[in-house]
């Protein structure tokens, strides 16, 4: 049966922030469901796709190293995402079956394709939670969940015995929400001070138990945390001035879990951090990290065991923005890199 198939293709590298219009291209082709060639793989029906803040580092010439491999001009973007077997010549899948990996930014597409095999993350069977989104797997119950996790779990959870206040920077996305109400649920006792950059995402984070919620670009982040403080705990996911606030608001011993550095990822002079002398001033400790790697992954393979029963007892949410269809998927890759979105950005490519 031959049907549309959508396709989003990477064209163009951006310098500084993403412009859908240039370095995006939405195309549509046809697919033969009934014969077009397995070669051992699988043909997926794509779902939900994620659109995460780290995909910038992906945009770029292939010369520039990075910790994460470049998405190549020409070839459909890809990452983490849902999808439905629609048939299989691989025996772990069957039609029917949904599935979570890295999936390209089509409506449909064979995997493993070409430009699968570079990746460290395999298609894995998953199953859908009563009354639970299937969308929940690029959230709370995908990479960003699993990122908090991993370092929460692995780096803070001693840390949490003793420490009296935490900062999350970023704190209204998935995995600020997550690390909010994961720290609530591990440790009640902990005050929480989040930022984030709007008024609604003030209101997520407050829904989410940060006692101290507020918006940085009205309020003076040094100020916030100098009245708050002094700080035991940082989860930062931006770096640059907010960071510089953080390291001169600590309590000596503290802990920084250094997740991203959004406000650095355009390489902007104004994003430079000063205070790093801080660091040895109150002996601080800093843990940096990769989702998937490093020593923190040893925590990973108990994530859905510890997790999923605090998604089903409510203790931890999903918030979403969704992206309705494809040709919605640059404005969402674009919207998470400046802080567009509200939730957790979600590509909806067909429904359950």
């Amino acid at each position: 049966m031959m049907v549309k198939n959508g396709s989003v293709i990477y064209v163009a590298h951006p310098e500084k922030t993403i412009d859908p219009s240039v370095h995006t291209h939405y195309v549509e082709d046809s697919i033969d469901l009934d014969n077009v060639p397995l070669n051992g793989g699988v043909l997926l029906k794509t779902m939900y796709l994620s659109s995460d803040p780290y995909m910038r580092y992906r945009m770029r010439d292939p010369s520039q190293p990075a910790f994460v491999p470049p998405i190549i001009l020409n070839d459909p973007i890809d990452n983490f995402g849902v999808g439905q077997v629609v048939r299989s010549d691989d025996p772990k899948f069957k039609p029917g079956d949904y599935v979570y990996g890295y999936l390209e930014f089509s409506e449909y597409f064979v995997y493993p394709g070409k430009i699968h095999h570079e990746y460290k993350f395999p298609l894995t069977k998953i199953e859908k939670l009563p009354n639970v989104p299937l969308s929940v797997y690029v959230g709370t119950l995908g990479m960003p969940g699993t990122t908090a996790y991993q370092a929460l779990k692995y780096f803070v959870t001693e840390k949490f015995k003793t420490a009296k206040t935490m900062f999350v920077s970023g704190g209204a996305g998935p995995v600020g929400t997550f690390v909010i109400e994961y720290s609530k649920a591990m440790a009640p006792h902990l005050k929480i001070i989040a930022s984030a950059g709007s008024a609604d995402k003030v209101k997520i984070m407050q829904d989410a138990g940060a006692e101290v919620a507020f918006n940085y670009k009205e309020q003076d982040t040094f100020k916030v945390l100098r009245e708050h403080g002094p700080l035991d705990i940082y989860w930062d996911n931006v770096a640059g001035p907010t960071l510089d606030a953080a390291l001169q608001n600590f309590r000596d011993g503290g802990l920084i879990i250094a997740c991203g550095a959004i406000s650095q990822a355009s390489h902007d002079d104004s994003s430079v951090v000063r205070h790093f002398d801080e660091i040895f001033k109150r002996s601080l400790t800093v843990h940096g990290f990769v989702v998937a790697t490093g020593e923190s992954a040893a925590a990973a393979p108990h994530f859905f065991e510890d997790v999923v029963p605090l998604v089903r007892a409510g203790k931890i949410r999903s918030r979403e923005h969704r992206y309705v269809g494809l040709r919605e998927a640059g404005r969402a890759l674009a919207d998470v890199h400046t802080g567009a979105n509200t939730g957790k950005a979600v590509i909806v490519v067909s429904e359950e």
